[in-house]
C-alpha cells in the first residue's frame, strides 16, 4: 500500500500473510491473547465464513494497522475479529475503523450484525457508539469431574444432529460459532464427532467434540439439551466416554438447560462475555452481494 494519510480498506486487498501479521499485532496484549500462524489463521476464516471483501482494514501513512473481520451468512454478518495494533491505539483509530465496517454492511444486503466483546472490554462503549445494543450475558465454561452415573451416550449420525441442534436452538439460540454450518464444518474439516444421549429413542441431547487427543483440556464445538436432565444425561456422557478431561464450552447462554446443569455441578465460568446486535436497513438500490462458497 503507498497511501499517505488514513483509509479504511476491503481485506481482500492484503494477503492472508499480511493479514495474519496484522491479527497477530491487534490481539497483542488483549485480554485473551490470540496469535496464530497462517494456517490457523486460515481455519478461523473458514469456520467464521469470513467474507474479505466485506471485511475491513485500517490503514495509516501507508502501513495496515487496524483489522476488521466480517463473516456472512445471506443476510447477517458477525464480527469475528476487531482491533488495532498495539502502536496505534488510542487515537480514534476504532471508532473510525467500526463505523467504516457498519458502514459496508447496508450495502451487502446485510440487515443484522453481531458480535462478542468480554464483559469488562472498554470496547463495548466503542460498539455502543456505532449503534450496536447489548443482548445477553454469555459463559465460557471449564469443567472436569465424574459422571454421577455411567452414560456411554452414542455417536449420531448427520440427520440427528440436525434434528437436536433444531430442537435445542429453539430453546436457546446458538451463537454465529455454534450455528449449524459451523458445526459441520468441524465434522467435515477437523474429524470432530457428534456425541448423543437419547431418552427412549429420542435424542435429547448431544456434544460435538474433537477426536480424542492427548492434551488434558477439550473444546466443544457445540453441546446443548432440551432440559436440564437431559443436560445432566449429557455431562455424565462426556464424563465417562473420555474420563480426566477437562472440558471447555464458549458462549453458553445464562440459564439454558445446560448452563443450569453445569452450574449445579460445580462448573466455572472463566469468561463472561457480552452478546451484542446492530439492526441495520440494508442498500435495496444495490445487488446482493453473494454468499462466499
Amino acid at each position: 500500500m503507498n497511501s499517505i494519510g488514513m483509509a479504511v480498506v476491503p481485506a481482500a486487498d492484503f494477503t492472508r500473510s499480511e493479514l495474519t501479521a496484522l491479527w497477530n499485532q491487534a490481539y497483542e496484549g488483549y485480554f485473551v491473547p490470540i496469535a496464530f500462524d497462517e494456517q490457523q489463521f486460515a481455519r478461523h476464516l473458514r469456520r467464521g465464513e469470513v467474507d474479505l471483501a466485506l471485511s475491513r482494514v485500517m490503514v495509516v501513512d501507508g502501513e495496515p494497522c487496524g483489522i476488521s473481520l466480517a463473516g456472512r451468512r445471506q443476510g447477517r454478518a458477525y464480527l469475528a475479529g476487531f482491533g488495532i495494533a498495539s502502536a496505534r491505539r488510542r487515537q480514534g483509530l476504532a471508532r473510525q475503523l467500526i463505523e467504516a465496517q457498519a458502514g459496508a454492511f447496508p450495502a451487502a444486503r446485510i440487515d443484522q450484525a453481531f458480535l462478542e466483546v468480554i464483559e469488562q472490554n472498554t470496547a463495548r462503549a466503542l460498539y455502543r457508539q456505532a449503534g450496536f445494543e447489548e443482548v445477553r450475558m454469555l459463559d465460557v465454561f471449564e469443567w472436569a469431574f465424574e459422571a454421577r452415573q455411567a452414560n456411554a451416550g452414542g455417536m449420531l449420525d448427520a440427520a440427528e444432529l440436525t434434528a437436536i441442534h433444531d430442537a435445542c436452538s429453539a430453546l436457546s439460540r446458538p451463537t454465529w460459532r455454534r450455528e449449524l454450518p459451523t458445526v459441520r464444518d468441524a465434522i467435515a474439516n477437523e474429524g470432530a464427532i457428534a456425541l448423543g444421549v437419547r431418552r427412549g429413542a429420542a435424542v435429547v441431547g448431544y456434544a460435538v467434540m474433537a477426536p480424542a487427543g492427548a492434551t488434558p483440556q477439550s473444546t466443544l464445538f457445540d453441546a446443548g439439551a432440551i432440559d436440564e436432565p437431559a443436560a445432566h444425561d449429557l455431562l455424565d456422557a462426556l464424563a465417562t466416554a473420555r474420563p480426566g478431561t477437562r472440558w471447555r464450552l464458549v458462549d453458553e447462554p445464562a440459564h439454558s438447560p445446560l448452563s443450569n446443569a453445569a452450574t449445579a455441578r460445580g462448573t466455572s465460568t472463566v469468561i463472561r462475555q457480552v452478546e451484542m446486535a446492530l439492526k441495520l436497513e440494508p442498500d435495496k438500490n444495490n445487488a446482493p452481494v453473494p454468499s462466499p462458497s
